[in-house]
């Protein structure tokens, strides 16, 4: 018997990480290198978010909050929306979770199953495939060439729903173009 899932046997090795990890033994050989793959900043955290962080510890701020964030997080997000966008979401409205990725993971497992389709326009994200065949589900690609501007064309999305389309990843901008 064996200890891995099964499952895992779906998804393929993170290219993500392995380009992470080449540019790391790439830079400690000398090379000068611009890391793309990760998305991480190449400073470190800013003083005032440490901190910040710090304080939080201090004052004994390292509880388990609520599933969708403190509502004072929450209050602080809607306010920063208002000021910076002119957009009114009602603290309620906001989740703050700990990534788009887990929340894609999330809502891909608690809805799709063996045989539900999921629509990704590609290029896409190298995990948005593997989080579809964790949740058993099967990806369908539709190329966005480059001569299109990497944008879907809406025949080609047309063509690609089925009786099986339960999802259709819509990401814009869309990492990695």
């Amino acid at each position: 018997m064996s200890l891995i899932a099964d499952r895992l046997n779906r998804i393929s090795p993170s290219q993500t990480i392995a380009i992470s990890s080449k540019a790391r033994a790439l830079k400690a050989a000398g090379r000068d290198i611009i890391g793309l793959s990760a998305g991480e900043p190449d400073f470190d955290t800013p003083d005032h978010i440490k901190k910040a962080a710090i304080d939080a510890i201090n004052q004994g701020d390292t509880k388990y909050t609520d599933v969708a964030g403190t509502p004072a997080l929450r209050r602080a997000v809607a306010a920063k929306f208002l000021r910076d966008s002119g957009i009114d979401y009602k603290p309620e409205e906001i989740i703050v979770s700990t990534g788009g990725k887990q929340v894609i993971f999330n809502a891909m497992l608690a809805t799709v199953q063996a045989g539900d389709e999921v629509i990704i326009p590609t290029p896409c994200w190298v995990s948005y495939p593997d989080i579809v065949a964790l949740a058993e589900g099967t990806p369908v690609f539709v190329p966005c060439s480059q001569n299109n501007g990497f944008k879907l064309r809406a025949e080609d999305l047309e063509a690609a729903i089925t009786a099986k389309t339960k999802w259709f990843f819509l990401n814009s901008p869309s990492n990695p173009t």
